[in-house]
This record gives structure tokens, sequence and C-alpha cells, in this order.
């Protein structure tokens, strides 16, 4: 008899775990599909429970929790680093899924000494033409300078946070949005 309820209890746990398998697997179909045209090192990652996605980048050094009012992720872009006007970056560019202001771009600058953050923002911007009065702000733990470009970029807010060596610019047309990314990132 206790030899039945063993056989019983552990076709019980292979059914379960088979369901949990084909259950998760199920559940992340979205972000393989996210995932295989990035590079190694650049990850979208998704709860198990819930609809909480996350944007993973150990090539740049950052990671990032997506505004929740954007359903997810619609699409993901990657550029590694190259240089433009003098600067060297590496862009990633998020759209998400429903809503307004969804789209957003998060671009990494690798610098070789300590720099004003400010007068940095000031000559990136003189460099590519754009135009934007710098105010700084504290978005979580971060000191940041932010903008608004109205000329070119059709009102994108544009902050700026340095962390060491890196300089971060984050777009987006939603500054809470911009905001809820870098008080929950991991820079």
């Amino acid at each position: 008899m206790k030899k039945k309820i063993i056989i019983i209890i552990s076709i019980v746990l292979i059914l379960v775990a088979g369901g949990g398998f084909f259950w998760w697997n199920g559940n992340q179909k979205d972000v393989r599909e996210l995932n295989k045209n990035l590079p190694e090192g650049v990850r979208v990652m998704k709860s198990l429970i819930g609809n909480e996605y996350k944007v993973v980048n150990k090539i740049d050094g950052y990671e990032f929790k997506v505004p929740e009012e954007w359903g997810g992720i619609e699409d993901v872009d990657y550029i590694p680093e190259r240089e433009v006007k003098g600067f060297q970056s590496a862009n990633i560019t998020i759209e998400g899924l429903k809503g307004e202001a969804r789209l957003m771009g998060i671009s990494s600058f690798k610098e070789k000494e300590d720099l004003n953050l400010k007068d940095w923002a000031q000559k990136m911007f003189n460099a590519f033409g754009l135009v934007g009065d710098f105010t700084p702000e504290t978005v979580g733990d971060f000191e940041t300078i932010k903008t608004q470009e109205n000329i070119h970029l059709g009102g994108m807010y544009v902050y700026f946070l340095k962390k060491n060596l890196r300089i971060y610019v984050i777009t987006g047309g939603s500054e809470e949005f911009i905001r809820y990314i870098i008080a929950n990132g991991k820079w």
C-alpha cells in the first residue's frame, strides 16, 4: 500500500512539473521573440507571475523595469558602440505595446575622465544641432540634467545621468516614464 501511494505522489509531481514547464514556456514566448535579434549580454526578461518586463544590458552596464502602462514590449533594437560626431555610444530603443509615449531610447557613452554632466550635455546637444534649456533634477538616488527638445525632436524629453565614467542619455515622450526607468534601474 505504501508503495502505491509513493508511485501516485510521484506521478502527480511529474504532471505538475510538466504542466508548470508548459505554462512557463507559453508565458515566455514574447520574450524569446524579442531576444532573438539582440546580442549576447542584452536581454528582455519577464516575471514568472504577472506582466513585469525588465531590460538587462550587461554590455553597457544597466538594467531597468519597463513601465507597467506599456503592457509589455512591442519591439527592442540595439545598436552596438559606434562613433558619431566625436561621441562613442551604444543605443537601445524600446517600444511598448500600448499607450501614449511608449517609445524610449537609451544611449550609453563611455568617457575617459570624470566630466561635468551639464557641460557634457550642452556640448553633445551643440554637436548634434539640438536646442534645450538644461535643468538639474534629482530622480531617485541620481542627480540628472533634464531638458526638452522642441525644435528637432518634437518635444521629446531628454535626461542625462552619470555613473562613474558612463553617461546615459534617456530620451522619451513622457517625463513620468523616464523618471520611473531611472529610479527603478540599476545604473
